[in-house]
């Protein structure tokens, strides 16, 4: 048996419905980091306007997430291309999404079989040129602002 395949089969993908799903021909996301956390800003998909809205017709809807206490981040592949080679695509990690790692794997190996109880927890977010994932304390939207530049000072005040 394959021992990678088998040490994923651990892993659940949840979809965080809460946080807005990426826009396909969003520009690339950026993510403003200190110590403590990590905030993630990127254009969000059409489909949540309604839902997360409501906008004017010249916005650019983005999202800020934040990442509380923040062990480990990166962006990396695949992009949407290639989604289907990520270890998790089997479990049910979908592109343009947000998503929680429930018995992470990622976790257990990096921080011992208890980190989950110690509140590490593994996020992953699909986009269309990368992965971005995180090990943190918690995800959650800070806000919904109008155009990126409103999205980026918001990012690096939450950061200072």
């Amino acid at each position: 048996m394959n021992s990678t395949l088998d040490s994923h089969q651990q892993d659940q993908v949840v979809l965080l419905d809460d946080v807005p799903s990426p826009a396909a021909d969003a520009p690339e996301p950026f993510v403003v980091a200190n110590e403590r956390r990590v905030v993630i800003a990127y254009r969000i998909a059409k489909a949540n306007f309604e839902r997360f809205g409501p906008f004017d017709e010249d916005d650019d809807p983005f999202c800020a997430v934040e990442f509380s206490m923040a062990a480990f981040h990166q962006f990396g592949p695949p992009n949407d291309e290639g989604l289907y080679a990520h270890p998790l695509a089997a479990q049910g990690l979908r592109g343009y999404s947000a998503h929680e790692i429930v018995n992470s794997t990622l976790v257990a190996d990096s921080w011992g079989p208890d980190a989950a109880q110690d509140g590490f927890r593994h996020y992953v977010l699909t986009f269309q040129d990368s992965t971005y994932e995180c090990v943190a304390a918690d995800c959650t939207v800070v806000g919904i602002y109008g155009n990126g530049d409103i999205a980026a000072r918001e990012a690096f005040s939450l950061c200072k």
